[in-house]
């Protein structure tokens, strides 16, 4: 199963990661990791202070450590609904192929954003054909536009191609008047 992963959904977040502004990002999460490839490549392109890869899965957990234990990358078993990091700590948070299974999407979202700094990005990338089944009342950018609204995220950018769709979400910061 991950070698199929590695050759079909790999390119597609190499694709995803494409959307990005050329910056450097510093504290990087990457959300359900499975083997790790994703978070292997997001260490080799960014060369960031800190990556962190987690996943739900033990398993999973275990076949990234094993592949990837000699590079500067921490993976971690962990649930994105409510995990243990600080607030505003990552500039870059990804999530490919996986938003669609988390459970609680709303409070998945909020987790997101209290540990997004306020100038970071969350990308979600995914095949689109997974949207449409997973999440059919959110299949329109412009419906997942508000969803993201009503738990302060703001729908930067949205990109398709082939089959694929991503999501370059940022911070909504709230101000006080």
């Amino acid at each position: 199963m991950m070698k199929l992963w590695n050759k079909v959904y790999l390119p597609m977040a190499k694709w995803c990661l494409s959307f990005l502004p050329e910056k450097q990002f510093h504290r990087i999460l990457d959300i359900g990791v499975g083997n790790g490839a994703t978070t292997y490549y997001l260490s080799q392109r960014f060369k960031a202070e800190t990556i962190i890869g987690i996943d739900i899965s033990e398993k999973a957990i275990e076949q990234a450590q094993r592949l990837h234990s000699d590079h500067a990358i921490t993976f971690e078993q962990a649930n994105i609904e409510k995990t243990n990091y600080p607030s505003n700590s990552f500039d870059l948070i990804c999530a490919f192929q996986n938003h669609f299974h988390w459970s609680n999407l709303r409070g998945s979202l909020l987790e997101i954003r209290r540990m997004l700094t306020d100038d970071g990005v969350l990308l979600i990338g995914c095949e689109y054909s997974k949207v449409k089944y997973f999440l059919p009342e959110l299949k329109e950018p412009d419906v997942f536009g508000e969803y993201l609204d009503s738990v302060g995220l703001s729908l930067v950018q949205v990109g398709q191609e082939r089959d694929w769709v991503v999501y370059w979400v940022g911070k909504r910061v709230m101000k006080l008047d």
